[in-house]
């Protein structure tokens, strides 16, 4: 039998914890470090049928411009309740969960087509299902986990990878290993990896990295119960990528992110240098860097809540991460934290009183195309009904436009969406600085625009008036060969290649040999120099560009 009891138990023993810590801080006078910053409340979940209550883990911003999110607790049938919010605070349920949907912690994801993705711990199957809901309330059984191969208990919401697919991850460590998973739009499944013996019980959900693989954390690793940093294929090869340690840090308290420059962050809650853990920065090939050791009387504690909730970094646009702290500190009630890209860490704790901003946060951050950032606590807030918190924090950031997080390289002509304020039917789009000719608005706060040809891979920027958001992403144009002519010839014959995405070519390559003379004619055609040193026979013509590399559909034959 399942111990579904134990996220209510949870919360009851976490309540109790920071009672007692509050306690012992006040009569051992624990310093509180300088605060820099505060969170601003600016919205009270309330205890009743009517609100969701308990909010946990990831919220997203929808295309609308509203931030949604998921209560553990109340609504209709106390099982807890899908919300939306403003960035000024104004709340409304979007859709109660049934009675038999229960313990929907896993935060959410914001889909391609526009919708909401997420899981249920327990719902009448009896291993846990992953749902789709729309802005306006419509609920869907996206799919039933059958308890087979470690296929049981999902406690993180899928994510959507830039093939369009979900992947995903099960196991409520520690009483299931659990699985990788894939989920195709068109919901067919396939288990791509059953966790088992040396790599067991994942700690947080999956990010995509720029390289394509998929990473996450894991309890249980090759190293034993210090856990590990691992990445797995759209294909299934798992790898563990960094086994933790006592000196490095470890049990992981959070999932690992992408920051700007490449590497994986994420932070653990044991061991290093002051035996409470550490940040981390984490090149995808392994290579560690400890960055901050957590001090528990001053930073408070990343918990892991019982391998219930791990929350991730956020990384603002001014390139500093936040991240949140669920326990103790110096009054108990955990801390939000900032590491700046200089590496100088700040925590601007909860107040003493959690009857004002809440305590215990369990939630990623997110930041808003407002620039500010925002987040939940699950307890506290004021009034005897509240039960958790929704906040935000001014980060000094401007306002931005930001990528669907499915479509950061694409291919000319291809529709691209991005969400921002203040869109209207005058908005100029640029990709590179080069303007798309297409543009479809929906709203003030999502559009879509149309890579035009010439594009440059770089930021994309949407002018409205006088106002100008640009994207913290780099978006990449990726190249394509459509045709080349003539289809053969003998060295130092001059090859016209026709296609898309090519004015920024770096080099063309015939097989793996670099022409030394290329010209780049437009956007659509580069020339390019049959060079000396190959050997006569068939090879693929290749393209490279920022935005990848374009190999062509058919062979040139070198005479």
């Amino acid at each position: 039998m399942k111990s579904n009891h134990l996220p209510r138990k949870f919360s009851s023993m976490m309540a109790m914890l920071l009672t007692m810590l509050a306690v012992v801080v006040m009569f051992t006078g624990a310093a509180a470090p300088a605060q820099a910053q505060t969170p601003t409340p600016l919205y009270n979940f309330q205890n009743v049928p009517t609100d969701a209550c308990e909010p946990e883990n990831n919220i997203v911003q929808g295309r609308d411009g509203n931030m949604y999110g998921l209560g553990l607790f109340c609504g209709t049938n106390n099982t807890g309740a899908m919300y939306k919010i403003s960035p000024a605070g104004t709340e409304s349920i979007v859709y109660n969960f049934p009675s038999n949907w229960s313990f929907c912690f896993s935060g959410l994801t914001l889909g391609s087509d526009g919708n909401f993705y997420g899981t249920c711990f327990s719902t009448p199957t009896g291993n846990g299902s992953i749902f789709k809901l729309t802005s306006a309330g419509a609920f869907t059984d996206v799919h039933d986990f059958t308890g087979v191969n470690g296929d049981t208990e999902p406690i993180y919401a899928p994510i959507q990878a830039s093939d369009g697919n979900f992947y995903g991850v099960t196991g409520y460590n520690p009483y299931s290993c659990g699985n990788v998973y894939k989920l195709t739009a068109a919901g067919v499944y396939t288990n791509l990896h059953t966790f088992s013996g040396s790599d067991c019980g994942p700690a947080s959900s999956l990010i995509q990295a720029s390289d394509g693989n998929l990473y996450g954390t894991l309890y249980n690793c090759s190293n034993g119960i210090l856990g590990c940093v691992y990445k797995i294929s759209t294909a299934g090869i798992l790898t563990e990528v960094y086994d933790f340690s006592a000196s490095s840090g470890y049990n992981p308290c959070t999932g690992v992110i992408q920051g700007k420059n490449g590497k994986l962050y994420g932070a653990t809650n044991t061991g290093a240098a002051n035996n409470f853990g550490a940040i981390y920065a984490l090149t995808t090939t392994g290579v560690f860097t400890d960055l901050h050791d957590f001090v528990q009387t001053t930073d408070a504690s990343c918990v892991d809540n019982a391998g219930r909730t791990n929350v991730n970094l956020l990384q603002v646009t001014d390139g500093s991460f936040y991240g949140v702290n669920g326990a103790y500190g110096p009054t108990g009630e955990g801390s939000i934290y900032k590491l700046t890209p200089a590496n100088v860490f700040t925590a601007f704790l909860l107040p003493t009183n959690p009857a004002v901003d809440g305590a215990a946060p369990l939630a990623t951050m997110i930041q808003h195309t407002n620039g500010l950032a925002y987040g939940t606590t699950p307890v506290g807030g004021q009034g005897a009904a509240t039960v958790g918190t929704f906040f935000s924090v001014a980060t000094g950031d401007a306002a931005f436009v930001n990528l669907e997080p499915t479509q950061k390289t694409e291919l000319v002509g291809a529709h691209v969406g991005m969400f921002g304020q203040g869109f209207s039917s005058a908005s100029v789009v640029k990709f590179g600085g080069v303007a798309s000719t297409s543009v479809t608005r929906s709203g003030s706060t999502y559009l879509t625009a149309v890579v035009p040809v010439g594009a440059h891979t770089g930021t994309v920027t949407v002018t409205t008036g006088a106002t100008t958001l640009t994207s913290p992403q780099t978006f990449k144009v990726k190249p394509k060969i459509t045709t080349f002519s003539p289809p053969s010839g003998p060295i130092g014959t001059l090859v016209t290649i026709n296609g898309t995405g090519l004015i920024q070519a770096t080099a063309v390559k015939f097989g793996t040999v670099t022409a030394t003379t290329f010209t780049v004619v437009s956007d659509l055609e580069v020339t390019a120099d049959v060079p000396s040193g190959l050997a006569a026979g068939p090879l693929t013509i290749s393209i490279i560009t920022p935005g990848g590399t374009a190999n062509s559909p058919t062979k040139f034959t070198v005479n």
